[in-house]
């Protein structure tokens, strides 16, 4: 979803509880939790879904934090930019959107990741997901790996799209509907 609608978004679509642009950092996370939580207090969020979007929202942040490029032409410029939002739609489903630049090697691991846990069935997803534990094998250093499972467990829907800025770069956009 491009930030043209982002303003949309907001006006149309139910409520928005937190959004950010900016520089991410392990610090802003924990502030953003921290909102949440207060959030989810005053909203009465059953526990179920208020772990499942703070888990999300941590995987896509974290995200963000290590594989976020710069728009300069040095393609191996990183630059934790990016935009996070939490909200809730008409429907009652809460979701987290992210936006971020990321390098062609890393929008290629990405979709491969994302169409591979599409084809997937829940349970398909938790098994691959505790393989991916027990072997140690795609773990959060390297990147598009375990984390996105993670998010996969807790989403009823995974969308996802990427606008090319140049031939190394590309705007990576994820919306997660939150089970």
């Amino acid at each position: 979803m491009p930030i043209k609608h982002i303003k949309k978004l907001i006006e149309d679509d139910g409520i928005v509880f937190m959004t950010y642009v900016g520089v991410m950092s392990q610090t802003l996370l924990s502030g953003m939790i921290e909102a949440l939580e207060q959030e989810q207090n005053i909203e009465g969020i059953p526990k179920k879904i208020s772990h499942n979007v703070f888990t999300v929202l941590i995987e896509m942040t974290q995200n963000i934090i290590k594989y976020s490029k710069s728009e300069s032409d040095d393609i191996n410029l990183f630059k934790s930019n990016g935009l996070i939002l939490v909200g809730k739609n008409e429907e009652g489903d809460f979701y987290v959107h992210s936006q971020n630049i990321v390098s062609l090697a890393d929008k290629n691991k990405i979709t491969k990741r994302i169409e591979e846990i599409k084809k997937l069935n829940e349970d398909e997803i938790k098994q691959r997901y505790k393989e991916l534990r027990r072997s140690a094998a795609n773990s959060h250093e390297i990147g598009a790996g375990i984390g996105f499972y993670e998010i996969a467990k807790r989403a009823k829907n995974i969308t996802y799209e990427f606008e090319e800025i140049n031939n190394d770069k590309s705007n990576f956009y994820l919306t997660i509907n939150i089970k």
